[in-house]
């Protein structure tokens, strides 16, 4: 039982469809439990059919369209096409989106007053006022040198 479990975690780990298909070969080989459940191949011809056994598709088709008015083959179709050109709409919308938003962004980067180092170093860094719990606190700030990296503990006085 341990090993099914394994087996089945190992099918749906690696989506791989040669390792799948060896997977499931191996394991229906060697597996007593997993055989105990399979079919005969006598049991399984006997649920199959016959081609010659299974009759004229078309009239069946007639049957089904004479007991539903016609109404199948209307409604088949419709749902299809609409969502086709819903998929389509959706796709050509995304892709304008995404085209424009480029060429805005490509727009912005041309620009003359647009420089990403215009921007200066972070001034001093100063705390006006720390609350905690509703009372002040007494506040350690540490920085290391040659970092701009700031750390701040705050904790309540005592």
């Amino acid at each position: 039982m341990a090993f099914c479990k394994t087996v089945e975690y190992l099918y749906e780990a690696l989506p791989l469809r040669p390792f799948q298909d060896w997977l499931i070969r191996v394991h229906m080989d060697r597996c007593p439990s997993c055989q105990a459940r399979l079919l005969s191949r006598e049991e399984a011809r006997g649920l199959l059919i016959a081609p010659e056994s299974v009759g004229d598709a078309g009239a069946l088709w007639k049957r089904i369209l004479s007991r539903t008015g016609g109404r199948a083959a209307e409604s088949g179709r419709r749902p299809a096409q609409a969502v086709v050109r819903w998929r389509w709409a959706a796709v050509t919308a995304l892709v304008l989106t995404v085209a424009a938003a480029g060429f805005w962004l490509l727009r912005e980067v041309e620009r003359p007053g647009f420089n990403v180092s215009a921007a200066g170093p972070a001034g001093r860094f100063e705390i006006a006022y720390v609350n905690v719990g509703g009372a002040p606190a007494q506040t350690f700030v540490y920085q290391p040198q040659g970092s701009d990296t700031v750390f701040v503990w705050a904790q309540k006085t005592p």
